[in-house]
């Protein structure tokens, strides 16, 4: 197994992590009838699943497994889920551009790179719908 599949796989982990977070507390929006946040967690939660979706991709055109997901995760509810929210997003930002820092190849850049992004804007807006719907290609540094 290669360096960059393993941090393909542990980036997929992170992502999934990501979505049950946005899932549990979207539903809990729901229940709480508070249509604006479950809007906006429901939107984080298809821009973490768009990130999955393409971490697993990237793992399959290299020949590789994507691997196991991790088990379910305990959450606090809504109250204060902005503030845990950006924390998250922050670690999530710290951890792509390290990432970037150790792959050279040119299509799992672009990808991580196009993450980036999308992290960035979460992390400055807390609202989702940020990932392009089809591989950009674009060489910038995500910035």
């Amino acid at each position: 197994m290669s360096e960059e599949a393993t941090l393909l796989r542990e980036g997929r982990l992170r992502e999934r992590a990501q979505t049950r977070f946005y899932r549990r507390l979207a539903g809990d929006a729901e229940l709480a009838g508070d249509l604006a946040a479950a809007e906006r967690l429901n939107d984080l939660l298809a821009d973490e699943q768009h990130h999955v979706s393409r971490l697993t991709a990237r793992l399959l055109e290299m020949g590789e497994a994507p691997g196991e997901s991790a088990g379910a995760q305990e959450g606090r509810g809504l109250e204060g889920w902005e503030e845990e929210a950006r924390r998250r997003e922050a670690d999530e930002i710290g951890w792509y551009e390290d990432a970037l820092k150790r792959v050279p190849d040119g299509p799992t850049r672009s990808i991580l790179r196009e993450i980036l992004v999308s992290e960035r804007h979460h992390y400055e807006q807390l609202a989702g719908k940020w990932m392009p719907a089809a591989p950009q290609g674009s060489e910038d540094d995500g910035r």
